[in-house]
């Protein structure tokens, strides 16, 4: 099996680090690129690295290694803080010896292609019964609500929670190569005393087997991944293509952040995020922000 390479370790002590919001101070930020698309490898990280998150529509992990924070894109990978570059040397070695690692049990690794989605505080509470009884385990609701909203616990843990009316279970189909082709979705109705996950995970084999069972009180929806993603065929379009890191912040700005959120997110100065706006604008021939998210919704890039 072939390992995974990397190149052009850099680093830098620019801009604040650590995990944006977490106000833990760094001194050194390190940059480098992998030998080849790690894409596929990313359900497996997610399963099995600590404190990981996999933001799906930003197309990154994050997660926590040998005390630092790393943020995995398919090409790249951006580590903070560190002590400096003879630590970010060292770290890298151990950090490509653990993907490795993942990379060679990988048969072995339950994939968890769950992503990381926080919901807020506010609506979580809004479902739970609020007596603090303490049966979860924690002192509070306003607790449980806040560790529910980082995914730390599951809703089942609040045994007082209200019952979903409607659940989803979605199953990757994946090609040889352990890239996802599409998935399949199913609408469960949870009303249903007699419903079996077990069952439905039979008819979901004898579907994509060609069989024709029924699938009793649930509805299935096929999704295929579009090879034709937005962020490659955009370009084709504009007399002055966006660059990869453009691109990056013009998907968050269509996501509302605000310039420094931008720098905190992707490890940069907020003077280096300005440059990348008023390039975006000058790329586009738009004057504000507004025109540049509808021109990027139109496009299907948020």
């Amino acid at each position: 099996m072939e390992r995974i390479g990397f190149y052009n370790l850099s680093s830098c002590s620019d801009g604040h680090m650590g995990r944006p919001g977490s106000g833990k101070p760094g001194t050194v930020m390190a940059c480098f690129w992998f030998e080849q698309d790690i894409r596929f490898l990313f359900p497996y990280i997610n399963a099995v690295a600590q404190n990981c998150e996999f933001h799906e529509n930003l197309g990154l992990l994050r997660f926590e290694f040998e005390g630092s924070c790393c943020v995995l894109y398919p090409d790249k990978c951006i580590i903070s803080p560190l002590e400096d570059h003879e630590h970010a040397k060292a770290f890298v070695e151990k950090l490509m010896g653990f993907l490795n690692a993942v990379l060679e049990k990988k048969k072995e690794i339950p994939p968890k292609f769950r992503p990381f989605e926080q919901t807020p505080v506010t609506k979580i509470i809004k479902i739970l019964p609020g007596t603090n009884c303490g049966e979860c385990g924690l002192k509070t609701c306003m607790a449980f609500a806040a560790m529910l909203s980082k995914q730390k616990i599951r809703p089942s843990e609040c045994p007082h929670m209200v019952r979903p009316v409607r659940e989803q279970i979605t199953y990757p189909v994946m090609d040889e190569q352990g890239r996802q082709l599409s998935q399949v979705t199913f609408q469960v109705d949870t009303a249903d005393p007699s419903f079996s996950l077990d069952e439905t995970i039979q008819n979901k084999k004898e579907l994509e087997s060609g069989g024709t069972a029924p699938l009793r009180e649930a509805s299935v929806q096929e999704q295929k991944i579009d090879s034709d993603r937005p962020e490659y065929r955009i370009n084709g379009i504009l007399p002055e293509p966006l660059s990869a890191r453009e691109i990056e912040v013009l998907r968050h700005m269509g996501h509302g952040l605000t310039n420094r959120e931008i720098s905190d997110l992707l490890f940069i100065s907020p003077h280096t995020v300005k440059t990348h706006v008023a390039h975006i604008f000058n790329k586009l021939g738009v004057n504000h922000r507004v025109q540049a998210v509808v021109w990027a919704a139109r496009q299907g890039l948020v």
